[in-house]
């Protein structure tokens, strides 16, 4: 088992994945790191890494060796069974029998030849009863693919690997990897298909929180800066595609924010930006989005709303703020924002250019005594 860092001198973590998939690609390979960009662990997650622990959570470390060593213990069984099972089936049957994994034989229809006991727990018996179809319990917007990966092993002999869902009796789904192993017959024909399933619920779900951290602010919840420009950018694509689409944009800044920390501190500084957030979510509808872009600044995209929508939008969200202050520990702090507003425009370069009209606005909305809505177009 190899555990890296991420950053060493002249050298990094994805150099040394992919040296230790090159040479040894059976050792699991785990990264504990104290600095790495999330994006990055996705990626070395997705290039064959088995786990992304940050140095602030070594606590988890010991399990994770625990569970990566009886994984690759597993595989090596595995994959010891796969090559003789032609020579000998007891010995497959055997150790497949105490794995957890999910293996099954079936013939060239798909039909089940043999389950192990893993399958029990988790269908009801006549999914996998002897000559049930294997592929009741694929996920139906992923059953035509599997079926034909699985044709194509039969045809050609070659196996091959697959993501998938399964749906479980209870309707709960679960992400599996599957690799199918063609086993030819003394006339060299296919006559059956090894399928060893391997459950990556939990990792589908890393990734997607590693996803959801890489897009969120994480003191008020709402996308970040670089994932609201993403979301703006893709406003503005739909508008030079769409013809008659509009969209609007607004920058919010709270009012005198420096003086709200000076005077009670920064967590209450937090919370004032986190009740900001609040009172802005509850004012937007689904199709539209929110985001922390600086300090104390946010900013709202509006699909579909015309400019004058888009003011009216502005001036209920500065009144219902303005009538909403905060109360936290005994002391009730009065809030204002100033709102800049502009429309999206299909001569936008990019997204910045419409993000700096509406901060232009907003600087005219302070600079007019605050607590206001300003337009430019």
């Amino acid at each position: 088992l190899i555990l890296c860092d991420h950053a060493m001198p002249g050298f990094g973590a994805p150099a040394a994945l992919a040296i230790a998939k090159e040479l040894r690609p059976d050792l699991p390979f785990i990264i504990v790191s104290g600095a790495i960009d999330l994006n990055l662990a996705v990626a070395l997650i997705k290039s064959g890494a088995q786990d992304y622990i940050h140095k602030s959570e070594l606590i988890r470390l010991g399990p994770v060796i625990e569970r990566e060593l009886r994984d690759a213990s597993l595989a090596r069984q595995r994959k010891l069974a796969e090559e003789k099972l032609h020579e000998s089936r007891e010995l497959f049957r055997a150790i497949v029998e105490n794995v957890a994994d999910l293996v099954a034989v079936l013939d060239t229809e798909g039909r089940r030849i043999y389950n192990s006991p893993s399958y029990r727990p988790l269908f009801p018996e006549e999914y996998i009863r002897q000559g049930s179809n294997s592929f009741l319990e694929v996920h139906p917007e992923d059953r035509e693919r599997i079926k034909e990966i699985f044709r194509r092993t039969v045809a050609t002999g070659i196996g091959d690997r697959a993501e998938f869902r399964f749906v479980l009796k209870d309707g709960s789904i679960r992400h599996m990897e599957s690799d199918g192993r063609a086993i030819r017959s003394a006339e060299g024909t296919v006559s059956e298909v090894v399928v060893v399933s391997r459950d990556i619920t939990a990792l589908k779900h890393l990734e997607a929180d590693l996803r959801a951290m890489a897009a969120t602010d994480i003191l008020t919840g709402l996308p970040n800066r670089r994932h609201f420009f993403a979301q703006l950018e893709q406003e503005l694509a739909r508008l030079h595609r769409v013809q008659g689409h509009r969209a609007s944009v607004l920058m919010l800044d709270a009012d005198h924010f420096k003086r709200v920390n000076d005077t009670f501190g920064h967590a209450m500084g937090d919370s004032v930006l986190r009740h900001i957030a609040v009172l802005m979510r509850d004012a937007l509808r689904k199709i539209d989005t929110a985001g922390r872009v600086g300090g104390e600044e946010f900013a709202v995209i509006l699909p579909g709303a015309e400019l004058p929508a888009a003011e009216v939008f502005a001036e209920r969200l500065r009144r219902k703020i303005a009538a909403t202050p905060m109360a936290q520990s005994g002391k009730v702090i009065p809030l204002t924002v100033s709102i800049g507003v502009t429309g999206v425009n299909a001569g936008d370069a990019s997204a910045n250019d419409a993000l700096m009209r509406a901060d232009r606005a907003l600087y005219c909305a302070k600079e007019s005594g605050r607590n206001k809505v300003a337009v430019e177009i």
